[in-house]
């Protein structure tokens, strides 16, 4: 049996494309380049040009939704991961979403997604937790394995619990960080362990 803990926006669901419909929106601007693009950093809204301010303003939106968090889209691979996830849970793996949403109800709008998404008619009980500090999570789980694709969870997931196998999604925002387990799908780490 073994502990793995995945991360959601990124990983599972598409953030991003939400994030800059949202941006453009509120803005009235759109700095982008023509989508699809590759994004280059973590920052990316200011680095085409938004100004703190107005990623700041997107956030108290995205904060005071009681939807925002539920309505994202999946990845075009996440049916494929949750249904290699869901085996994972039929042979008694534990399964943790560990994710830091802020807003309204987060947690419930989180279980609220993984429950239409779930690819099976049985939905197993989901463990959602809602934090930043993902290395003092996967410590406190005892996570044997964990994925993530922003480069500075999956240092601080070392730092915090070295015994935990933690890898890296490739994502075109996270290329700088040289990374021993970066991978290209959730289904690739699932094979691994």
């Amino acid at each position: 049996m073994s502990k793995l803990g995945f991360d959601l926006d990124g990983v599972l669901v598409d953030w991003n494309s939400a994030f800059i419909a949202l941006m453009i929106q509120l803005t009235g601007r759109d700095l982008f380049p023509p989508r699809p693009f590759d994004i280059p950093t973590w920052n990316y809204p200011t680095h085409y040009g938004y100004t703190t301010a107005e990623v700041s303003y997107v956030w108290t939106h995205i904060k005071a939704s009681p939807y925002f968090w539920q309505s994202l889209k999946p990845y075009d691979t996440t049916g494929d991961a949750l249904r290699a996830i869901h085996d994972r849970w039929r042979q008694n793996d534990d399964l943790y979403f560990i994710t830091s949403r802020p807003g309204i109800d987060a947690k419930k709008q989180t279980e609220n997604w993984l429950r239409m998404h779930w690819p099976m008619y049985t939905v197993p009980p989901l463990t959602v937790l809602i934090s930043s500090h993902k290395g003092l999570c996967a410590k406190a789980l005892h996570l044997d394995a964990y994925i993530d694709d922003k480069d500075t969870n999956v240092c601080d997931v070392v730092r915090e619990h070295a015994t935990c196998r933690t890898f890296l999604l490739d994502r075109p925002w996270n290329r700088d960080l040289e990374w021993p387990d970066r991978i290209q799908s959730v289904t690739d780490m699932l094979s691994q362990i």
